[in-house]
């Protein structure tokens, strides 16, 4: 059985935080780390390894059931935006992006 890919770039880790936080790009990273580390790596390398450990999880929950609830929703600012208005004429009227006639 192998082990799991490891990067080379996880003993620099810290020092690429804090070269992103100095706002330098990934050419200037990999020059500093060659220059100061003697390590070897493409701008497109440091920034998948960027990428990979700056991705948000986001937890999604559903609101507990309505049937737990006894009382009544409260309004929302999003109450009745899906349903239709009831005057038609407020309704926008689009014209053509092109003319062509035929």
């Amino acid at each position: 059985m192998t082990a799991p890919f490891q990067s080379k770039l996880i003993p620099y880790e810290d020092f690429i935080r804090e070269a992103r936080a100095k706002r330098w790009s990934y050419p200037r990273i990999a020059q500093a780390l060659l220059e100061t580390h003697c390590v070897k790596a493409s701008p497109s390398t440091i920034f998948h390894f960027v990428k990979v450990r700056a991705r948000k999880k986001h937890v999604f929950e559903l609101p507990p059931s309505s049937s737990h609830q006894t009382t009544q929703p409260t309004p929302t600012s999003a109450d009745g935006f899906f349903e239709p208005a009831s005057d038609p004429s407020t309704h926008e009227i689009r014209k053509p992006k092109y003319k062509i006639n035929f």
